[in-house]
């Protein structure tokens, strides 16, 4: 037998024609969106990331300029004053000097450039490891002879006063730092260093 080949109407061919178009040019379409939109995102993230790098390089570099303005930052001074009196006798010779003299102990960040710190991506915190306070000086500044008396059989060195006030300078300065000195001086650098990076436009100070 032969078969018999169904010819479709004209009409009919068409119709199958567009609906085959249409369906491929819906597709075109899609696909142009989804590239069109990946390139848009991927746009916004490269400039978003830009825009996030510039504005940390710029925070990194307000920070290196502001802590580069006070190398040494000290953030504790304390003056005391003492009395000492050297005695020396040999048989009926005698000498002896009282002096009085006070001194001034300085104590904070010997280079507030070695504050290491980190910015966040959104250059909002800050975080800083501050080291401990350090004595940054321990000098007379004043000094006077309250009372004395020299034999020439025994005198009283200049070496021996000058030795006597640096034996007294430590002891003061010991005194001092088991007091605390020292934490009050971190406290304080604490203090400033942060109203520096609050001053800078920073949201968060974190201290480590």
């Amino acid at each position: 037998m032969e078969e018999k080949t169904k010819k479709l109407p004209k009409s009919e061919k068409k119709q199958s024609s567009r609906k085959a178009g249409l369906g491929t040019r819906l597709l075109l379409r899609i696909v142009t969106i989804v590239v069109i939109a990946l390139i848009v995102l991927c746009g916004g993230y490269i400039g978003f990331r830009h825009f996030t790098t510039v504005k940390t390089e710029s925070k990194l570099a307000l920070v290196d300029r502001q802590l580069s303005f006070c190398q040494e930052l000290v953030t504790a001074k304390y003056r005391y004053s003492d009395i000492i009196t050297l005695k020396k006798t040999a048989g009926f010779s005698k000498s002896y000097s009282i002096i009085k003299y006070t001194g001034l102990v300085r104590a904070g960040l010997a280079d507030i450039t070695d504050v290491s710190y980190s910015v966040s991506l959104d250059g909002k915190t800050i975080t800083l490891n501050v080291p401990a306070a350090e004595v940054l000086g321990n000098e007379i500044v004043n000094q006077s002879v309250f009372d004395e008396k020299q034999s020439v059989f025994v005198p009283i060195s200049t070496q021996e006063i000058f030795n006597e006030i640096e034996r007294a300078k430590t002891e003061a300065l010991e005194e001092m730092i088991a007091e605390g000195v020292l934490e009050d001086a971190r406290t304080y650098a604490v203090r400033i260093i942060t109203q520096f990076m609050l001053a800078l436009g920073f949201e968060e100070v974190r201290i480590k």
